[in-house]
């Protein structure tokens, strides 16, 4: 058994780690919300989603605005988009190949919903390591006849056609939502930053 202890013992490397392992590990988890209305009546949604998944391009760009030399508007750059494909979001996922008229993910347009373009994501300020724009949600009123959202996601344009942009992260949902005309979206995403 005292063997099991040896590495520790002759590693001071090992041993600051295991001393130090919580507040070593940074976890970033968010959560989408989808609430769908229908003349005023909550229809679907109204919980919480499972956590979504960060792209690479998405939490590198978020490095380097915090950590390296890349600039950042002082005002909001963060966009909540829909998406209109049964796709599931991956790490890997980019603004290039995902978002636009003929990305994977099917990104809603502009022909689809009233608003024409897609709602800043305004959270307010951040606290104990949690932003959210509970206070002031991603609202959408459907154009199309009919349609069915998959997901959403976040990205820096709220152009629906744009693709030179960054994608943060996206979420498909539990359950579609299958829209109509004049139903209304509500969207809340709440990001969680922990040491976990």
């Amino acid at each position: 058994m005292d063997h099991f202890l040896d590495p520790f013992r002759d590693n001071a490397d090992l041993r600051y780690a295991a001393k130090h392992r919580m507040e070593s590990n940074i976890k970033v988890t968010g959560i989408w919300q989808c609430d769908q209305y229908r003349n005023g009546v909550l229809i679907s949604g109204g919980y919480p989603e499972p956590p979504n998944t960060f792209t690479y391009e998405g939490l590198d760009y978020l490095l380097d605005i915090v950590f390296y030399t890349t600039s950042k508007a002082g005002s909001r750059i963060w966009y909540v988009g829909l998406f209109e494909n049964n796709v599931t979001p991956a790490t890997s996922n980019t603004a290039a190949t995902c978002l636009g008229a003929a990305g994977t993910y099917g990104a809603i347009q502009a022909a689809s919903f009233d608003e024409d373009t897609f709602p800043a994501y305004t959270s307010a300020a951040a606290v104990d390591g949690v932003i959210t724009n509970s206070a002031n949600k991603a609202e959408y009123t459907v154009e199309a006849a009919s349609t069915t959202i998959y997901g959403a996601f976040l990205n820096t344009s709220s152009d629906p056609t744009e693709t030179s942009c960054y994608l943060m992260s996206g979420k498909k949902f539990t359950s579609s939502r299958a829209v109509v005309a004049d139903d209304e979206l509500a969207i809340t995403y709440q990001i969680t930053i922990s040491n976990s």
